[in-house]
């Protein structure tokens, strides 16, 4: 049964309307925290930069680090690194805002330095004293509790502040210190002489001024490694990425960065030295987070997510414990499910498809599919998936006719590419949908297209960049897609890889290819996210853009894309091989290369 049909005439908030993680409050982080396996990998002792597209949960990731947030985990993992007390992290976010009102641009850039460092130690400050109180919570005893509350505040102010100020016995008047002196601070006044001198260091040094009094008072014995979860550093320029990158170099002093940004959002490897860089796998170590679509941990956390909105908002009794609770499940929500279901269990049967196959291959192909031995995996394993989405087009064009194909728990999760915010953006189109209609698989298959084509449209609004990511995106699909639909079935997919002539055009085209994987838009293996594109990058078009231009979201041999070097806005053109007489195979697109240059076309093409 699918429980979206109950919400019917539903009046109340959608529950997945909110997708920014940013502005959730710690008890909603808590409640939708669903631990991947990424999250218990950051635990340790290395300097890290923490790679994941927009919307892949790195603020979800940063924020349950906290031991406050941590002994709230009910996980095993979680409870022994509770006991332990080997690890105790802080989260400073880097809002945009924040960078650019205390380390504006109209001021040198060793003034922006030395702002946006006593900027950094005042929320790692905030951050410290939100932690104590987590840690001083778990002692029992309230008179002990007292005592060593009083004995932290005053020996971490008498590090932190200069001599002669007023005592200080509690953790109250310890953060109004810290909120007065932050908001007074002014990083245009050339004079930072009021600020207490701890904080004007190198970013981490109140930390590093306070650990051993935490670690003494509380007494804890683990040598503990301190963890200072850095959140959406993309804001950081490079001047401000310097100060990321001498800690790095420096003493550790047992604290490890973590920091969190999009791909290729840190873009220097200096240091404040002029002679000495960072490099990665010496000084740091990069660490992808991103999620494959049907990997147990996405499977979880969108069955997590799923349950935990609509129970706790909607209605509890419900009882919606994974997405296929809520969408429904035709067999075994594979395509051939969905593909039966519009065309009939006959003509859905292998031999059946086999054989159709098998007519939509060019004639020489055609002649030389009779002698092949495993035609299971040869013609079916092979070629399915591009059958099934040429059908499902093509009946899609047939009058006001709506295949029921782009549906089901699997599609959704493909659709989203394993990124949470992109999830929850699709769960709140579909759940919308439910509220008047039967979420049946042609309704779901409307909405996934909607979500799909609105993905594309919004290219267009990416940055500075957007415009030229959105054509440039927009040819590469239309081509892929007619490899797809034009004339014999042929083995292709969503995979290409871009052919440029020389170095230079190469380099042009770097940004808003390097912008579209971090904004999902192309999908590059982790090891093109971590060293960079080469020219020889292999690039998965999204599943969002696969379904906007009907394209199989599944990987194959890479179509062949070359990119000229003339004009500088050029237009979008075909190129093709002059034909083969007696050779269809080669008439056929699957040899076809293509460029956005220029166009070479044969005249009885």
């Amino acid at each position: 049964m699918r429980k979206a049909d109950i919400i019917k005439n539903y009046d109340g908030q959608n529950p997945f309307f909110d997708s920014q993680a940013r502005n959730f409050s710690d008890e909603k982080v808590l409640k939708e925290f669903c631990p991947i396996s990424s999250f218990w990998d950051l635990f340790n002792e290395q300097h890290e930069i923490i790679l994941g597209t927009r919307g892949s949960g790195k603020t979800f990731l940063l924020k349950m680090m906290r031991y406050s947030m941590l002994k709230r985990i009910d996980a095993e993992d979680a409870k022994r690194l509770v006991l332990e007390k080997r690890f105790f992290s802080f989260y400073v976010p880097m809002h945009l805002e924040f960078v650019t009102s205390v380390a504006p641009n109209s001021i040198s850039s060793e003034r922006r330095i030395e702002a946006f460092q006593i900027a950094f130690n005042f929320i790692l400050a905030q951050s410290m004293i939100q932690e104590l109180h987590a840690l001083t919570g778990d002692i029992a005893d309230p008179i002990e509790k007292a005592s060593k509350i009083a004995k932290l505040s005053y020996e971490i102010s008498s590090v932190w502040f200069d001599t002669g100020e007023d005592t200080i016995f509690d953790f109250l008047p310890l953060e109004r210190k810290l909120n007065s002196l932050f908001n007074n601070f002014d990083p245009l006044s050339p004079d930072n002489t009021n600020i207490p001198i701890v904080f004007r260091k190198q970013i981490c040094s109140p930390l590093v001024a306070a650990k051993d009094i935490i670690t003494s008072v509380l007494e804890i014995t683990s040598n503990p490694t301190w963890l200072v979860c850095i959140d959406e550093a993309e804001f950081l320029d490079q001047t401000l990425q310097e100060c990321i990158n001498n800690v790095f170099r420096s003493d550790s002093n047992r604290i490890a960065l973590k920091v969190a940004t999009l791909p290729y959002a840190h873009t220097t490897l200096k240091t404040f030295s002029p002679d000495v860089t960072v490099s990665a796998g010496n000084d740091f170590i990069y660490h992808v987070i991103d999620m494959e679509y049907d990997s147990a941990d996405f499977i979880n956390l969108t069955n997590r997510l799923c349950s935990h909105r609509i129970n706790s908002r909607v209605d509890p009794n419900l009882n919606i414990s994974t997405l296929e609770d809520f969408l429904g499940k035709i067999g075994n929500d594979d395509l051939i499910d969905y593909y039966r279901k519009e065309i009939g269990e006959k003509n859905a049967e292998r031999e059946q498809i086999e054989e159709r196959i098998v007519q939509s291959f060019s004639p020489k192909r055609m002649v030389g599919s009779s002698s092949y031995k495993n035609k299971r995996k040869t013609i079916y394993d092979k070629y399915a998936t591009i059958f099934f989405t040429r059908e499902m087009y093509r009946l899609s064009k047939q009058g006001n006719r709506k295949p029921g194909w782009y549906a089901g728990a699997k599609t959704v999760r493909k659709v989203s590419q394993g990124n949470p915010r992109a999830f929850l953006r699709i769960m709140n189109e579909l759940f919308e949908e439910a509220k008047r209609h039967p979420l049946q698989p042609k309704m779901q298959h409307q909405v996934l297209l909607s979500y799909a084509n609105n993905f594309c449209l919004a290219t267009k609004g990416l940055n500075e960049v957007g415009p030229v990511i959105s054509s440039k995106l927009e040819f590469i699909s239309e081509y892929l897609h007619s490899r797809v639909h034009d004339r014999f079935l042929i083995s292709a997919g969503a995979s290409f890889v871009l052919s440029f002539a020389n170095e230079n055009d190469f380099s042009e085209n770097k940004e808003w290819i390097q912008a579209a994987i971090a904004n999902s838009r192309l999908i590059v293996a982790d090891g093109f996210v971590i060293n960079g594109i080469t020219k020889d990058t292999k690039y998965l078009l999204s599943n969002a853009y696969c379904a906007a231009f009907w394209i199989p979201m599944r990987s194959d041999i890479p179509a062949k894309i070359s990119f000229g070097d003339e004009g500088v806005n050029p237009s979008y053109k075909v190129q093709t091989k002059k034909r083969i007489q007696n050779c269809p195979e080669k008439n056929a697109m699957d040899n076809m290369q293509i460029s956005i240059f220029d166009e070479v076309r044969d005249e009885n093409s």
